[in-house]
């Protein structure tokens, strides 16, 4: 085994102020064939990762942000391969916190590739993510219908009564623009996102990571209460792609499916500017909390 460890980098420069992460250190382990590579990551999460339910832990967009970053640097530029789905489990609340990143492949190939992502503070495993990378070919799209036209008026989840961090990732790292219902209000919504601050500190964010990181945005866009009237959180987020997206936008169109007996998941249909690109699905576990 052949490691090569990578000299801490600084942390984050006055235009990173608002990165969802900053890099510490990196170290990539060659472990036999050259094809079968791991790598593991010091990073800081910043202010505005965090969420909603606690300002000390972070919302889960930053998370399978940061499962897709990790997964993807195992991933050659050249390949031709593009990341197909991405499902990230989040195994308990994860910290704004000093965080260790660990990728592996699993399953090397040339037309299709298995890399696998665990997330740890303090030596405990706190989320954990599959990816399967495919062979991206030449082809012509199904036909569709085009994507919802992008409203002007930006939503302000913080002027609500519901108390989110600030700085923090539904108010000040992404921009919402709802089609249709709201944040503050329960059932289907059709919202275009962006994200108005860096993955990593001093990286350009992939179309990949932009995807992987507002993906768990469609929970707060088609939720609704349980049966008992409380609130559901989402303990995973499944990212499946056709293509990556095209520009900064994306419109998640989310609605909740649920049973009498409470169990259910959230199902978004995914579009860039150019069309529909994916989908998104979120399990859904009820907190016992009323809000």
């Amino acid at each position: 085994m052949v490691t090569a460890p990578r000299a801490e980098a600084a942390g984050p420069g006055p235009d990173d102020a608002s990165a969802l992460f900053a890099l510490v250190d990196e170290q990539i382990e060659q472990r036999g064939k050259a094809a079968d590579p791991s790598a593991s990551w010091r990073v800081t999460a910043c202010d505005h990762g965090r969420g909603p339910w606690d300002h000390g832990y972070l919302h889960g967009g930053p998370i399978g942000g940061l499962a897709g970053w990790a997964a993807e640097r195992l991933v050659p530029a050249d390949s031709g391969l593009m990341c197909a789905r991405l499902t990230v489990e989040m195994l308990s609340a994860v910290p704004r916190a000093e965080l260790k990143v660990s990728a592996t492949v699993v399953k090397p190939g040339r037309r299709a590739r298995l890399v696998d992502v665990a997330i740890a503070h303090d030596g405990r495993l706190v989320a954990r993510a599959t990816s399967q990378w495919v062979l991206s070919g030449q082809g012509s799209e199904s036909p569709h219908d085009g994507p919802p036209a992008r409203p002007t008026e930006v939503a302000d989840p913080g002027g609500s009564d519901f108390d989110y961090p600030r700085p923090g990732f539904n108010c000040d790292a992404a921009e919402l623009r709802f089609v249709s219902g709201s944040s503050e209000e329960s059932g289907p919504a059709t919202v275009w996102t962006r994200l108005t601050s860096p993955l990593m500190a001093g990286e350009e964010t992939s179309p990949f990571g932009r995807a992987a990181t507002v993906a768990d945005l469609a929970a707060a866009a088609g939720w609704e209460s349980a049966p008992d009237g409380s609130s559901y959180i989402n303990p995973d987020i499944t990212l499946q792609l056709a293509r990556y997206p095209v520009g900064p936008w994306l419109a998640l169109a989310a609605r909740t499916q649920r049973s009498g007996q409470g169990a259910g998941y959230i199902d978004a249909v995914v579009h860039d500017d150019e069309g529909p690109i994916g989908r998104i699905l979120q399990s859904l576990v009820g907190t016992g909390i009323t809000l």
